[in-house]
């Protein structure tokens, strides 16, 4: 470096006109160099965070700490969030196949029997929200919820635990933390005449959440866990997208699994409705083979209201 200078700047550096004592030039030009270089990085760093503060709390400590703990979780965090099939597979039900049975086929439009219906999830209405690239908190910032609608979403989360009292509980998120609430999975106590282990369980709904499936956001827009062939299908007909982490690490250290999607805040009645099939299909998939059938808020014991 002391070379360069000398060779870029010997008038400045051997200067008798310059009111600087000739000892401090050299700390002074490689001082306002660096600030120079470090300028823009710094001006990125402060935009980028102060829009990262913008999303609230939610996934990771709120402060500087917490926005470079999630700009480190870049470097293995996936960017194919709304390809419907990860890059990796061919098909949803490849992917699928890594939680069994289960993962390969869909929980949407069930009759009361659980066996499929007619009926199919139509594609949503253009343009997908903005969701911006940090890791942690996933939000969207572009058409949010209103607080009535949020309040909605987050008493039909309790409605669906109340009517499945054995299956669901309502507790704080683990994922995004005490200010949200969030549905859980009760663990099944080991039982032989269960045609699934805990395990697969476990893999199912994702070793990191410890059961936790879905979560309402203060924008609108929900976690959940679902099959990957339901992903899939939702990410295609632009009703969600995947989370940077999901499926990063297999079944064995992942924090979530390939099923666990960003649904985007309903926008009128019509996407509610199918937000509140969304959230049954989680549940039917995360509850498959403990032996009892999900009921519906309102069908049997639940009331949405």
């Amino acid at each position: 470096m002391s070379s360069l200078l000398r060779r870029k700047f010997p008038s400045i550096l051997h200067s008798s006109v310059l009111p600087i004592p000739p000892a401090y030039r050299k700390p002074l030009l490689l001082g306002t160099a660096a600030a120079v270089i470090s300028a823009p990085l710094l001006s990125y760093t402060y935009r980028c965070y102060t829009e990262w503060l913008s999303l609230g709390r939610g996934g990771v400590p709120y402060h500087f700490f917490g926005w470079l703990a999630q700009s480190t979780l870049h470097l293995i965090a996936r960017t194919d969030l709304r390809e419907p099939v990860p890059k990796k597979y061919k098909t949803a039900e490849d992917v699928g196949a890594l939680y069994g049975s289960a993962g390969t086929r869909s929980y949407l439009y069930l009759d009361s029997d659980e066996s499929p219906n007619r009926r199919s999830i139509p594609s949503r209405t253009p343009p997908r929200p903005t969701v911006p690239s940090f890791v942690a908190p996933q939000r969207q910032t572009t058409d949010g919820a209103s607080a009535r609608t949020v309040e909605a979403l987050n008493r039909y989360l309790v409605a669906l635990a109340a009517a499945n009292p054995d299956l669901f509980e309502v507790k704080a998120s683990q994922l995004e933390g005490p200010l949200y609430q969030a549905i859980w999975l009760r663990q099944p106590a080991p039982d032989q005449s269960l045609s699934v282990s805990a395990s697969e369980v476990r893999d199912r709904v994702g070793r990191g959440t410890t059961g936790e499936f879905a979560h309402v956001h203060g924008e609108g827009s929900t976690h959940v866990t679902l099959s990957p062939v339901d992903a899939s299908q939702l990410i295609a007909k632009g009703w969600a997208e995947r989370h940077g982490m999901s499926g990063v690490g297999g079944t064995r250290w992942g924090m979530a699994p390939w099923g666990y999607v960003l649904i985007y805040a309903p926008r009128d009645e019509g996407e509610l409705e199918v937000w509140r099939e969304v959230l049954l299909a989680g549940a039917r998939y995360v509850s498959q083979g403990l032996g009892k059938t999900v009921v519906a808020p309102g069908e049997e014991g639940g009331d949405e209201e």
